[in-house]
């Protein structure tokens, strides 16, 4: 039984209307508002990219071997697993709600989003309501694989329609108002504090053979949308935007093109409509950061990937007067016990996922030593390690510097790897490591952002 109570806003008259006219976008106030919890703090999680690809769709052949060395650093093969923890862990915590920011499959799958669907349904039979949107990989992606021995197969792809049928329980249920041009739509899993919840992709209406575009985009009828639904919000409620692209740049040079592109509106657009906090993944990497537009503060959280060390989930605890969030990590290792596991890779997990993303970090600095045109095996260890360490902790949301900040910097920079990079690469490389050596805005693991009421 769904963990809801139903609050009536118009009479028996406006349900008809909204059982009608549910897809459309134009009446939010017809829609019977669902509120997760109706009194007290609401406490959640939000995880972001967990990139579940189907058992069914690969083996331990030479095309599942290639495809995963090129999935910067997914420990595809164990993410099944990963599931199976999620479903233990919040059955046994019970958040109230868990908000996954998109990139729900390896490749948009279709078989990948019956299966992900599945452990969804389990998760809201332990107590627990679901909400996802879409991420750039989910729908008609033109990558949609199966990697079976020496052969890598087209698959069934998702299209939008697919997706609402698929996850209709799962966020569209509580939906108060939906956006007919997109897979966007609005829950209210607090009374008085709405999570838009944005569709940011791009994709085509059918079947593709491209990659996934990596940037992201707000359609202008997703605005006018918008508008509708901030027409009626006459108590100015708190409001959080929910998107698979960031709305800010988090990563420097290297992301500018994972975030959402520049148009009309922009990040003004929902500092106007009193948003101060937005949430997201895509850049897998665990991150907070803020802008200052005006006299405003605007922060947006991306929660790490569920699919790569160290499998990140945000736990949230909203209340009347503020919003706090904190990184924890999948506690794979605590499952596998529990339910008696045989495998040591699982039971050793924090190892286990650590190693694999560190030598993801390694095989990258190998690859641009190639292509900048100075490998050398004797100066090879050194930087792999280096980039492999750092790696780790920038994904990790570990490269927030309290403290002694000199004497740190001075540590990383000390490293034989960081000075041989810096001796040779006039390129990425060189880029990338000072890019690495510390996050000077926010801490990334925890922060409480008090409501602007």
């Amino acid at each position: 039984m769904k963990k809801i109570s139903l609050f009536l806003v118009t009479l028996c008259v406006a349900l008809f209307f909204y059982s009608v006219n549910k897809s459309t976008h134009a009446e939010p106030l017809l829609q019977e508002k669902i509120h997760v919890v109706e009194e007290g703090d609401l406490n959640m999680w939000i995880l972001s990219d967990p990139h579940f690809i189907a058992p069914e769709l690969f083996d331990d052949g030479a095309a599942f071997s290639r495809m995963e060395a090129t999935s910067a650093g997914k420990d595809l093969k164990h993410i099944p697993a990963l599931m199976e923890a999620l479903v233990w862990q919040a059955n046994h915590q019970k958040p109230d709600l868990i908000i996954v920011t998109g990139d729900l499959t390896f490749n948009g799958e279709y078989q990948s989003m019956v299966g992900l669907a599945e452990y969804f349904r389990r998760i809201e039979e332990g107590g627990t309501q679901v909400s996802v949107i879409p991420g750039n990989h989910d729908i008609h992606s033109g990558w949609a694989r199966k990697f079976i021995g020496e052969e890598m197969e087209v698959v069934e792809q998702v299209s939008p329609d697919d997706f609402k049928e698929l996850f209709a329980d799962y966020g569209y249920d509580l939906a108060i108002s939906e956006d007919s041009h997109s897979l966007s739509y609005i829950i209210e899993p607090k009374r008085g504090y709405p999570f838009l919840m944005l569709d940011t992709n791009s994709y085509s209406d059918s079947k593709s053979t491209k990659a996934p575009p990596a940037e992201g985009q707000i359609r202008k009828e997703t605005y006018t949308w918008l508008d509708d639904y901030f027409a009626t919000q006459t108590d100015a409620p708190q409001t959080y935007v929910v998107s698979h692209h960031p709305q800010l740049n988090h990563s420097g040079k290297e992301g500018s093109q994972f975030s959402i592109l520049d148009d009309e509106y922009g990040l003004e657009y929902f500092i106007e409509k009193g948003v101060q906090t937005s949430f997201a993944g895509h850049i897998h990497a665990q991150d907070i950061t803020s802008a200052e537009v005006g006299d405003s503060t605007f922060y947006e959280i991306i929660t790490g990937a569920l699919s790569i060390y160290p499998n990140s989930v945000g736990t949230i605890k909203l209340s009347e007067d503020y919003l706090e969030y904190a990184h924890e990590s999948l506690d794979v290792e605590g499952w596998a016990e529990s339910t008696n596991q045989q495998s040591l890779a699982l039971l050793e997990y924090k190892k286990t996922g650590h190693d694999f993303f560190k030598e993801d970090g390694e095989s990258l600095a190998i690859q641009q030593m190639a292509e900048e045109r100075w490998y050398d095996k004797q100066l090879s260890p050194d930087v792999k390690d280096f980039i492999g360490r750092m790696n780790v902790r920038y994904f990790s949301g570990e490269d927030y510097i309290e403290g002694n900040e000199a004497e740190v910097i001075q540590e990383i920079t000390s490293h034989p790897g960081y000075q041989i990079i810096q001796e040779n690469s006039t390129g990425f490389l060189k880029r990338y490591s000072n890019q690495l050596l510390q996050d000077q805005n926010l801490n990334d693991q925890v922060i409480s952002i008090p409501h602007n009421n």
